[in-house]
């Protein structure tokens, strides 16, 4: 007597059985390579605040000309930098890794921020690059495994410096008030990119040869006081955070159910 499960026949059922494996066989064949390269992909994380050693204080010496030998003067003292952190989380080296300022906008009385009209995008520096008249370093040759680097976006030089630019409207040296300038790939002729006080959000684009760029966006404030005591100075007169954005709109908990979902796959192969 033969027996049945759900009546299939055990030939049927061995058919059955036998078109699914190779089925799945072909599925494995098919998707293997390109879910182990995702899995084993570079992935770029960004922090930022305006605590050590995000936004550091450093000496500086600025001369009349844009450098060394380039004619006039020449003023030494101290500059906040303000800078994110990119560290790669993933399990492969990111190759070229780029910083992009994509929009700039500043908080208004009505506490609501409005766009600055700007000629962005450009590239920002990448800490401790060479000095001038070297040009800056706007792309990073790699990030390996579980390493970071520093890329500046904002400096805030001490008041008393004669050649820190101002924008229109802003007192002339030498009144004591703090200018932010974005550290972009070059310097411009323009003045948006100088910072009277006030609050402004800042979008960077960030990404590499091998990783899909993400945005972030910075968010900066000083009131144009400047101390030499670097406590307060963080304290009362600096803020800066990072606000974070959903990729692609995708929610933080959708991501992590879709990550647990690619990872259930990857173990079930074996990879």
């Amino acid at each position: 007597m033969e027996n049945y499960w759900w009546g299939i026949g055990p030939s049927t059922l061995a058919q059955w059985v036998s078109g699914i494996g190779t089925l799945l066989a072909v599925i494995i064949a098919l998707f293997k390579d390109p879910i182990v390269a995702w899995r084993r992909r570079p992935r770029l994380d960004v922090t930022c605040s305006k605590e050590v050693p995000w936004t550091v204080k450093v000496p500086i010496t600025v001369w009349q000309g844009k450098w060394p030998g380039g004619g006039g003067g020449r003023w030494g003292g101290d500059c906040y930098f303000v800078r994110i952190k990119v560290e790669n989380t993933g399990r492969t080296r990111a190759e070229k890794v780029q910083v992009s300022a994509v929009n700039l906008a500043k908080r208004g009385v009505d506490d609501n921020f409005t766009d600055i009209l700007t000629t962005l995008p450009y590239d920002m520096r990448w800490s401790n690059g060479p000095p001038a008249p070297e040009p800056p370093m706007t792309v990073l040759d790699g990030i390996s495994r579980k390493m970071s680097a520093f890329c500046d976006i904002v400096s805030l030089c001490n008041p008393a410096n004669p050649y820190q630019r101002r924008p229109t409207g802003m007192p002339a040296y030498p009144a004591p008030l703090t200018v932010g300038q974005l550290q972009l790939e070059f310097d411009l002729a323009d003045e948006w990119h100088l910072l009277a006080p006030g609050t402004y959000r800042l979008t960077l684009r960030i990404g590499a040869a091998n990783v899909e760029p993400i945005d972030r966006t910075i968010e900066f404030a000083h009131d144009g006081r400047w101390t030499p005591e670097e406590l307060a100075m963080r304290r009362d007169y600096l803020a800066v955070s990072l606000i974070r954005a959903g990729i692609q709109g995708m929610s933080r908990v959708a991501r992590n159910d879709w990550k647990k979902f690619i990872r259930a796959i990857g173990n079930r192969l074996g990879i």
